[in-house]
Order: C-alpha cells, then sequence, then structure tokens
C-alpha cells in the first residue's frame, strides 16, 4: 500500500514489530516508509502487542511510542489503544484517563513536548484524515474511481485476525 497510496497510509492498531514480534506489528523498514508517505500508525496497549506476554506496563507503551517516532518520526505516531476489544492492558494504563500518566512517562524520556503530545493524542490522525480527503476529493474531480478487493481466507493460511464470516 505504500507503494502505491496516494493517501497516508493508517495503522490503526498496532505496534513495533522490534519490540515484539508479533504479526500484527510493524517492522522498522515499513515504518520508515510510513514516515515518508506522511502516514499513521496509532499504538496499540494490547499486553500482547507490547510485550509478547499478557503484562505490560506504561513504560512499554511509551517504548514503542518512542520507538515508532525515532523511525518514522514524530507526525507519524497517534494513540490506537484498542480498549474495546482487548484485554490485557499495561498496568496502570487500563483506560483513557490513563493517558495524563503516559504523557508524563513520555516527557520523562526527554523525547516529547507540548507540540508533539497534542500531536501522538489527535492531531496527528486529524491532519491524515484531512489529507485522505483532499486525495479522495482530487481523485474524483479526476474521475478515478476507488479501487476495493477482498482477499480470499484460503490465502490468509489461518490467520483469523484478518477474516470476517462475510462470504467473498
Amino acid at each position: 500500500a505504500l507503494d502505491v497510496s496516494k493517501a497516508p497510509v493508517l495503522f490503526t492498531h498496532s505496534s513495533a514489530r522490534a519490540l515484539c514480534n508479533n504479526s500484527r506489528n510493524v517492522p522498522d523498514n515499513i515504518l520508515a516508509l510510513l514516515g515518508l508517505n506522511g502516514g499513521l500508525i496509532m499504538v496499540n496497549f494490547y499486553s500482547q502487542f507490547l510485550t509478547c506476554r499478557d503484562t505490560s506496563t506504561i513504560a512499554d507503551a511509551a517504548a514503542h511510542i518512542n520507538h515508532i517516532r525515532n523511525i518514522a518520526g514524530v507526525d507519524s505516531v497517534g494513540l490506537g489503544a484498542g480498549y474495546d476489544g482487548i484485554n490485557f492492558t499495561p498496568e496502570g494504563l487500563h483506560d483513557v484517563s490513563s493517558y495524563p500518566a503516559l504523557f508524563v512517562e513520555l516527557i520523562g524520556s526527554g523525547l516529547w513536548n507540548l507540540e508533539d503530545l497534542k500531536k501522538l493524542a489527535g492531531l496527528n490522525l486529524i491532519r491524515v484524515l484531512k489529507a485522505v480527503e483532499k486525495v479522495r476529493d482530487e481523485m474524483a474531480k479526476s474521475g478515478i474511481e476507488p479501487y476495493e478487493d477482498s482477499i480470499s481466507p484460503r490465502y490468509l493460511k489461518g490467520n483469523s485476525n484478518c477474516t470476517s464470516q462475510d462470504p467473498f
């Protein structure tokens, strides 16, 4: 998608594969391309995606955020916690009311300031969504139709994270 997309690419619920080797997490080479694309990865707070275990901490979540920032840039990282679909969250980061504790952790790393935290908390997502809408509008004016396709479940090799019950 990063090679052909005219719009920024959005990973809504992933983390850094370099810190937890999970197929849902994003490898560094893709993170670097994402930064060049102007896209965004929204870090998931499921402990299995942060530490590859059932337990994690705010520091583990911050490590993913900092790693992604270092590879893709501050404009390409956001928060995609996934609280509605996860059962193991970082200790001390159980819902959005805990975000101030995460921000304190990030500021303590010396990498973050208030403007950066605003981007992380939502401005990056707003920027990406506006950019996607702009590309959509430009393509529509040019008469270019959206392209959608489905991946047959037989190609997913049992990875149920990518399937639905809808027949193809």
